[in-house]
């Protein structure tokens, strides 16, 4: 198989291929059996596939339980669904190749091959090109990398990687934790008046009845593109939670709206585009906002427990009060885990 280096699996290929290193490196991650059976060398990095062998009894069973569901299903109810995929791809935290940890940006893509699901054939070349330890499956999962090289001012190991003849002898990847997101979808509004607002739920693991005390908050203006006379309107909030949330947990709030064209001046919920202002529950927002009054920087609220910070879905008016979205809680099922191969 002629490999880029490039991590799209669809990538059709221009330039020098990748010279192949046969390595056959077998682990298991989240009970699922994985390999990564070869790894191509280049002259900025490696690039190397993990094949997840996937059991036909739990994606039939997956499929059969879904499938006449699918076209009436909230976004909400697919995100929960996607997490009971049999196959679920590796989120990689820290790769070290020989010992030495990448301070590099790598990336990764992965497709899945069901071949009584569809006739989706993006990854033919790869079950003909791994045919030996794919074997009978005919059902598999691949994630490929594209890793560049730890910084060296060794001469010889940069003459090395010029000609791809360095070796790779070790190769370590260390994983995020892995989530499970439990849905709440609990909707409510806080007025610009109102200095706090509570809102309890309960907990949907433990049974546990949790309090948000929310406070502290504050109308944002941003901008939309170059254009100055187009703006959307967010508040963000800071909260406190009684009692706090088991160790590893986090609450995600929605930060999106959809709009229609902005040519025609004119917004909809039910058009394609949409904007997004933060991400995950616990990992960078798109909006940051500052303020020069120290009192504000404040690590606990009025209620004397540490305070955390959410942002309401964005408005393209300037209203008297804002729409906040729980989502739901993001819960710890697996722990960071480091896969040491040589």
């Amino acid at each position: 198989m002629k490999t880029y280096y490039s991590s799209s699996l669809w990538y059709k290929g221009r330039g020098l291929w990748g010279l192949p290193q046969r390595v056959n490196w077998y682990f298991e991650h989240r009970s699922a059996k994985c390999c990564i059976p070869v790894v191509y060398r280049f002259q900025k990095g490696i690039v190397f596939d993990i094949i997840t062998f996937l059991e036909e009894a739990k994606l039939r069973e997956f499929f059969e339980k879904y499938e006449a569901e699918e076209k009436r299903l909230t976004p909400l109810q697919q995100r929960c669904i996607e997490q009971e995929h049999p196959y679920q791809s590796m989120a990689i935290k820290e790769i070290c190749i020989n010992g030495k940890k990448i301070e590099g940006n790598y990336s990764s893509s992965s497709a899945v091959s069901i071949p009584w699901a569809g006739k989706d054939d993006t990854l033919t070349l790869v079950g003909k090109a791994y045919a030996s330890i794919i074997k009978n499956r005919t059902s598999f999962g691949c994630q490929r990398f594209c890793v560049p090289y730890p910084e060296t001012n060794s001469k010889v190991q940069k003459l090395l990687r010029f000609f791809s003849f360095i070796r790779i002898k070790s190769l370590k990847l260390s994983t995020h934790p892995v989530k499970w997101f439990f849905p709440l979808d609990i909707h409510f509004e806080i007025r610009d008046q109102e200095s706090q607002k509570k809102v309890r739920f309960i907990h949907p693991k433990t049974g546990i009845t949790h309090t948000l005390y929310f406070q502290n908050t504050r109308s944002v203006e941003m901008p939309m593109g170059t254009d100055e006379n187009r703006n959307f309107y967010i508040m963000q909030a800071m909260y406190e939670i009684e009692p706090k949330l088991p160790q590893g947990d986090s609450l995600q709030f929605s930060s999106s709206m959809q709009y229609i064209e902005p040519s025609k001046n004119q917004f909809s919920p039910t058009a394609a585009s949409a904007i997004g202002i933060i991400g995950g529950a616990s990992g960078p927002t798109a909006v940051f906002t500052a303020g020069k009054n120290k009192e504000e920087a404040v690590n606990h609220g009025s209620h004397g427990l540490p305070l955390h910070c959410c942002f309401s879905v964005p408005g393209f008016h300037r209203e008297d009060a804002s729409n906040f979205v729980l989502e739901g809680i993001n819960t710890k099922v697996y722990d960071s885990k480091e896969y040491d191969f040589s």
